[in-house]
């Protein structure tokens, strides 16, 4: 008896549902039905999800570790622009071009990061490293990437 209603549940959920549901999609039966379910769809979501209010401490670490990343980037960048006469006029132009970016979202994470208020100093972070890298205690969080195949893309 117990696969006997399993072998249901299964007919239902393969066969009948998808054609359930296209017959459902169709243009005409759907302009119809739209305005119905709509409305109760949308409570049903918000019955379920319950929005949770961002902890302050969390979003303030994220966007210091996004200003970061932004410095590092602005940096790299500052490096290349000081020893680019090598490349093509593209690619100097498209580096000057990420220079004034990358000091605009710098400016703009700073200013966000000031929103939070003072900032407390905070213990070690520490970020993982890979298992096989020599990991003495670092004085800053270390983030090791391996790349493999062309330009970094995974083969």
């Amino acid at each position: 008896m117990q696969e006997q209603a399993s072998d249901a549940y299964a007919f239902l959920a393969v066969m009948c549902l998808p054609v359930l549901i296209w017959i459902i999609s169709r243009p005409p039966l759907w302009s119809r039905l739209r305005p119905r379910l709509e409305p109760a769809v949308v409570r049903l979501w918000q019955q379920i999800v319950e929005p949770e209010q961002p902890d302050l401490e969390v979003l303030r670490r994220w966007t210091a570790v996004r200003l970061e990343q932004l410095q590092g980037h602005l940096e790299r960048v500052r490096r290349l622009i000081s020893d680019d006469e090598w490349m093509t006029a593209t690619r100097q132009v498209a580096n000057r071009m990420a220079h004034e970016h990358l000091v605009r979202d710098v400016r703009e994470a700073e200013a966000t990061l000031e929103g939070f208020g003072p900032v407390e100093p905070e213990a070690a972070v520490w970020l993982p490293t890979s298992r096989l890298a020599f990991s003495a205690p670092p004085t800053r969080s270390v983030v090791e990437v391996i790349e493999f195949g062309p330009s970094g893309r995974w083969l």
